[in-house]
Parts: C-alpha cells; structure tokens; sequence
C-alpha cells in the first residue's frame, strides 16, 4: 500500500483524542467513602462493568472513526487488482516527455521522427479515462512544460499536441528527465507513469550520465518508467556545421574570406553538394563540392566583396535536404567606412628604419596608392603627440616601444576600449615593466592583459632566438599561425622578450616554442580588446618583423580587433548579451528577431559594463537591438547547435546496452495501448475509507444516545432514596 498524501498520516494522532477525553472523565469525580453507598454497591456492580464496556466500545469506535478518515485524507493506494471491488478507484497521471530537439525534425519521407513521437503520445493519451492527469514535456536544451497535471480532456490534449513542434536546440537530457522526475514526483494518483519518446540519437543515449540515471531511478521509485523510440530508418543529412570569416578586414571595399566547413553525418557519400554565400540575400558566391565521403567533413572557401559601410548580414547556405534547419548559417558584419590606426612611435628621434612603428607601418599600409588598401588609415606620430588627438576618432590605437603614458591619457584608452576600440602594445627597450605597470592602471584596474616583468633572453641553444607557436589554437590569431606553412613561421624568431604575468580574464595567443613564456596575450575590456606583445615591433629584438607572417597576423589582428563583441555567432539557447556604450542615457531599447516581433530590453550592468541582456534565443537568424533612433542598430547573428546535425540513432540492441541497468521499460512500436494498461493496477482507497470513517461515526452516535437513555432508565428506576443516595454523592463530588 502506498498513500498519495503522506503527510495527512500525521492526523491518525487525532486518536489520542478520545483516549484522553476518556481518561479525564474517569478521574474527574472523587471517591468519598459514604456509608449511604454501601446501601447500593451490591446492586450497581453488575450495572457498572456493563457501563465499562460500553464506554470502551464507544472509545474504540471513536479512534477508529477518526483513524479511518485520517487515512482516506492520505489517499492510500494498493496495487491488488480485486481491489476495485470493494470500492477501489483507479486513477493515473501520465506525464509524457517528448524530445523536441531539431533532430526529430529530421524528414526521410513523408513523416518526420516527430511526427512519429506525436503519434505514440497520442496512443498513449487514448488509454486515459476522465479523471486522470496529464503532463507533457517538451525536451531541448532546456525542458517546456506544455501541460502541468492538468484533468484529462482529449480535445484540449490533442490541441496541445497538435501545436507542438520541434525546436531549432539540441537535446540537454539531463534538465528534461529532471523535470519529468519533478512532474511525476508532484502526481496525485495510485498509478504514475512517465514515458519519454526520442529518436534514440547516438549523441545523447550512447553515453548516459550519472545525472541522467539519478532522474531515472527517481521516476522509477515513484511510478513506472517507459521509453518509446521514434527513430527512422533513415539518418542521412548534410549540414553546415561552421562558418566563420577566415581573411579580409571589415571595411568598405574590402574583399573577405569566409570558410563553410560542410559534414555528412550519412552512411553513404553524397555528391555535387552546392554552397551559397549571400550578402543581405543578395548572392555574392557560389562553389559545388563534388563529394563528400561518410562522415567527413569539406571546408569550403566562400569570397565576398563589402561593398559599403553598415551592418551587413551573411549567410551561407545548403539546398534543402531531409533536415533543412542545419543547412543555413548566418554571420553579422558591421562594414566601417574606413579602419582608422593610430601608431604611437616611442622610437621618434632615434635612426631612421629601426623603430617599430615604421615596420607597422609598412605593414598595415604597403603602398597607400592603391586603392585596395587606402581602406586602411593609418597615422603615425610621436609618444609626446599622443596627448594631441582625440581617441574616439580612432578605430585602433598601437603604441610601440612607448616608455610611459600619463595618467590622463591612460584612462583616455581605458574608456576608448570599453567603447569598442582596440589596444595594441608592443614592448621594447625603452620600456621599464614597473612603470608601465603602474602607469596604466586606472582606479585599480589595469588596462594590459599582464604584468611585465624583467627582459628574458635567448640563450645559446636556441639557434638565433626562440620560435613562435600558437598558444590557442581556436583563437583567430592561434589558427591562422597554425595554417600557415612551417618553413615560412620557422624562420619568424624571437631573441629577446618581458616575461609576462597573466592577469584574471587575460588569455595568451601565442607563445615562444620551448621556454612556456607567453608571447602575445589577450584580454577584453568592456566592448574592446586589449592585445600585448611581450616582444618589440622591430628587428632588434627578433627577425618577426621582417617575416612576411607578421604582415599576415597584423592585418588579422586589426580584423579581429575591429570585430565586436556581438559579432561573434550565438547559439539557439545560449543567453544573447549585447555589450552598450558606456556613453548613452537609454536604459530600455527595442530587441527585432528574425520573426520581426520587438521586444522591450532594460539596460543592465553586466561584470562592470553596461549591457542589454536579451534572454534566450528561441530560434536562429538576425536579431537587432536599437540602442537610440540616430544610431544604427546592433545586429547579431544567432545559429543552432552544429552538434545536433549527425542525427544517427542507436539500433535497438544499442539502446538497451546504452540503458543497461537503468529502470526503465522499453516499449515496443506496435501494441503500446495494451502494453500500458496491463500495467496499471493500481486503486485508490480514499472513497471507501472516508464513507466507512463516517458510517463508523453514525454508529457510535447511535450506541451512545442508546446507552445514555438506557442508563437514565435504570437509574429513574431505582428506590428513591437510591436516587437521592446518588444525587448526594454527585453534589458532594
């Protein structure tokens, strides 16, 4: 027997009650030795153990009564099928958990794995009766309850079902089966099930976590557990599953590379597969892959020419296959008129052609007369002129070999980079780490991603200076080190360097080979980028400058340093947080998604920066947030999960070694309606209980005003002075 209302056992304390009451009426008169009473001992003896028994009986039927509705106040339960006939009531709460993962959108004919997942719910729905309850969930990559216990209504259920529809998310099974777990936990009824319906995808079954068996075992201890496969025979899908801008700067007239890498998750190659590149829908490349090998995947290099300053949306795209949510990515550029560089020069006054700022210079502009890079404005001036130009008109500021900045000017690039703009420092002989240290720090806080340390040099075995390697290879700067060829980047050597202490948040890019010192670190700073070189921009200090891989990281590390923050590409799920101005009175702006519908967004403050925190993405494409009506708006880009894309599902066999002890039942496809009702066998108790507590109530109510009028009978049948003998004793008591 199990009680669905635990807690409604504490009333069987109510028993005591009536005991208590019995107690007390027992000694609430005193014995008084009265020789009138002697006169009546012998006739009231026989009387008084039959008044005793009576008093028990009544006492008993009192504690029974108030047990037996404490009880039926519990709604106990038994699992005996012959219980419906002594009034047993069988009811059950099913609470059906759906994947709703965009795998289960995957269509290799004419009905999709959710179409299948609807139909066995709504089998399972069929086996209801008026009275039971019903829970569905809808699992992603956090769970929906579409219905919360709610009575059975086949109308309002299939309107529920019929509206439901896969999410552009991976599955997070943990969260779903957590909730399912809670769902059933808070059932009122003797017979509790849970049933989970998913396509059995290797990546979320083959390898359950702790946390997922947990969640199982509770569901099991409450009720019974099913799993319903809605696997198809099929799992072939195409999918772009990266998509990223490899070369090129953001700006008007600017030619930029991206690369679509391409994977087929089938078991068969798959041929002459075409991939578009589309700028503000507008077709701007098109290349065809002759074929790609079972699981492979095939980058492909898609060109596309800016051809004028504003937000710009990008998208590469498949054609139409059995998944179509995964054959689209989407990339948001915002083009600048002109990238403009400021390079401070702490070698002006020293012999001509050795500084660093000239070798940046030669870099960033090879020849200003062609038109291809008149994009790029570069200025150079003197450490002591860096007072005299104002920061915002700038895009990126470069200080090579700068012995100090005063304190003003140091809070000056503090603010510029929490504005967007980005930082680079190169160090040198001029510099002395103490005080630069101190120097840029502003209010505690200090702007370089290190702290620089002493001078560290090469020595003898390191063959004219140390090589350069990537420190993190998914950092744009680390990957395209990585991609270039070895004998060029093995000629790039390092000969001296500051040894560099990392502050929290900072990360390194790139470091020298052997000596695990870093070379270049990062760290972002409000809506900026601070970038750190531990070494100079000269060739005094090394033969990078005069590498043609430094030409090539320069240009990427203005790509990357004019790239904000809300560039980058969000996932469906993953929280949207825009970076503001730290300038701007707004506190509420208006977020459009890719289905044109506008929401309000508060400005809120987010590890010290003034951020807009759009929530939860809910499906992929453009999403822009207007910050103020004279400034163009923020736009981002927001695409599913790649992960989700290799929609392989175990095979039968599979899934029970994947399952192995777990509690739970798997249902065969066909039959499921008569494989769930042979289950069920539990009745509920609580009506016939609460009728037996109240008839029990009846009964002692009866037996007592029978027992009083009998005793009031006997006793007005006794002598009078019997009588008066009585009354005495009473008044005396």
């Amino acid at each position: 027997m199990g009680f669905l209302n635990e807690i409604m056992l504490f009333g069987l304390a109510g028993v005591a009650v009536p005991v208590l009451i019995h107690l007390l009426n027992r000694y609430r008169y005193r014995e008084i030795d009265w020789g009138a009473m002697e006169l009546l001992r012998r006739a009231m003896v026989v009387r008084s153990r039959r008044v005793r028994i009576e008093d028990l009986i009544l006492l008993i039927l009192r504690c029974l009564a108030v047990a037996l509705i404490a009880m039926s106040m519990a709604r106990p339960s038994i699992s005996v099928s012959g219980a419906k006939f002594f009034g047993g009531e069988s009811r059950v709460a099913a609470v059906i958990a759906v994947d709703g993962s965009y795998s289960m959108d995957h269509r290799p004919g004419v009905r999709s794995r959710f179409d299948a997942a609807m139909q066995k719910a709504r089998q399972i729905v069929r086996t209801l009766q008026p009275g039971d309850q019903v829970s569905v969930v809808l699992m992603g990559q956090r769970p929906r309850t579409l219905l919360r216990n709610v009575s059975y209504d086949e109308q309002r259920i299939d309107e529920h079902l019929a509206a439901a529809a896969p999410l552009p998310e991976r599955l997070n099974l943990e969260p779903g089966l957590e909730q399912a777990a809670a769902l059933v936990a808070e059932a009122r009824a003797p017979v509790r099930e849970c049933y989970v319906i998913s396509d059995s995808q290797d990546l979320s079954w083959r390898q359950l976590s702790d946390r997922a068996r947990e969640s199982m075992a509770e569901m099991a201890r409450s009720g019974r557990l099913y799993y319903l496969s809605a696997a198809t025979g099929g799992a072939a899908n195409v999918a772009l599953t990266d998509f990223r801008m490899v070369s090129g700067a953001r700006r008007a007239g600017a030619m930029v590379r991206y690369v679509a890498e391409v994977r087929n998750s089938g078991a068969a190659p798959v041929r002459n597969v075409p991939v578009t590149l589309t700028l503000d829908h507008k077709t701007a490349d098109r290349r065809v892959i002759d074929v790609i090998q079972p699981g492979r995947a095939v980058a492909v290099p898609l060109y596309a020419k800016l051809a004028s300053p504003g937000n710009v949306q990008i998208t590469a795209q498949l054609e139409r296959d059995a998944l179509a949510v995964d054959d689209v990515r989407h990339a948001a550029v915002h083009v600048r008129e002109r990238i403009r560089v400021l390079v401070v020069d702490g070698d002006s006054g020293g012999p001509r052609g050795e500084g660093g700022a000239e070798f940046l210079m030669k870099a960033l502009v090879p020849d200003p007369s062609k038109p291809s890079q008149a994009s790029i404005a570069a200025r150079r001036v003197a450490q002591v002129e860096l007072g005299l130009h104002r920061l915002d008109e700038q895009d990126i500021i470069i200080l090579s070999n700068v012995s100090g900045v005063r304190a003003a000017r140091a809070k000056e690039l503090g603010d510029f980079v929490r504005q967007g703009g980005g930082l680079v420092v190169f160090l040198g002989d001029k510099v002395s780490g103490p005080l630069l240290n101190a120097q840029m720090t502003v209010d505690g806080e200090p702007l370089l991603p290190a702290a620089i340390g002493r001078a560290v040099e090469a020595g003898r075995g390191q063959e004219g200076g140390w090589a350069i390697e990537p420190a993190d290879p998914r950092h744009p700067l680390g990957r395209l080190l990585a991609s270039l060829p070895g004998p060029l980047v093995g000629e790039a050597r390092v000969r001296k360097l500051f040894a560099l202490e990392p502050h929290d948040g900072a990360r390194a890019v790139l470091n020298v080979a052997g000596g695990d010192l870093p070379l270049l670190l990062e760290r972002r700073l409000g809506r900026g980028v601070v970038l750190l070189s531990a070494s100079s921009a000269d060739r005094r200090w090394g033969t990078v400058p005069i590498n043609p891989a430094f030409l090539i990281l320069l240009h990427e590390s203005v790509a990357h340093l004019t790239r904000q923050s809300h560039e980058r590409q969000f996932t469906v799920g993953e929280p949207l947080v825009v970076r503001l101005p730290a300038r701007g009175e707004a506190e509420q702006f208006m977020l459009a998604g890719p289905d044109g519908a506008s929401v309000a967004i508060q400005a809120t403050e987010i590890d010290g920066q003034r951020a807009a925190d759009c929530g939860l993405p809910e499906m992929p494409g453009f999403y822009q947030l207007k910050v103020n009506k004279d400034s163009e708006p923020i736009m981002t880009a927001v695409n599913v999960d790649p992960v989700e894309s290799d929609v392989r599902s175990l095979t039968a066999d599979e899934l029970r070694t994947a399952l192995g002890a777990a509690p739970i039942r798997i249902l065969p496809g066909e039959n499921i309606a008569e494989e769930v009702k042979q289950g069920r066998t539990g009745y509920e108790l609580w009506r016939i209980l609460m009728l037996i507590g109240l008839a029990v109530l009846c009964v002692e109510g009866l037996l007592a005003w029978h027992f009083s009028r009998k005793l009031a009978q006997e006793t007005s049948a006794l002598p009078k002075t019997a009588r008066e003998a009585i009354r005495g004793e009473k008044e005396a008591a």
